[in-house]
């Protein structure tokens, strides 16, 4: 998805409230769980999946937003971790989610090597 300034991701349409301590989901994930992990899968729990929301999430060093089981169902959701103003983008931490990632890059926060978290 593109925004207004040509941006790519996700962002929002309305201010969003978030806690560490509520799971409000913003989305709840519909997965097709694959193989291996490609440019735009999700890994939770030890599997990749591809989704066509979350293929649009961009990594952030400072995330808003967290991917979680929602209390002991099998959903897997998208949950604000703060509050996220009208207009920006969605995000979650790649170091946090992936294990090892299929296109490790140069982080836009720091310059540094994104790989995921096996590498610590």
């Amino acid at each position: 998805m593109v925004n207004q300034e040509g941006e790519k991701g996700l962002f929002t349409t309305e201010e969003i409230s978030g806690s560490l301590e509520l799971i409000f989901p913003i989305y709840k994930f519909k997965p097709t769980y694959i193989e291996s992990p490609t440019r735009t899968s999700i890994q939770f729990e030890g599997k990749h999946f591809e989704d066509n929301i979350g293929k649009c999430i961009n990594h952030s060093c400072n995330p808003n937003t967290k991917v979680t089981k929602l209390n002991e169902t099998d959903n897997i959701a998208l949950v604000p971790i703060k509050n996220i103003p009208k207009g920006k983008e969605i995000t979650i931490d790649y170091n946090v989610t992936e294990e090892k990632l299929s296109h490790p890059f140069k982080c836009n926060c720091h310059g540094k090597l994104i790989r995921g978290n096996k590498y610590g």
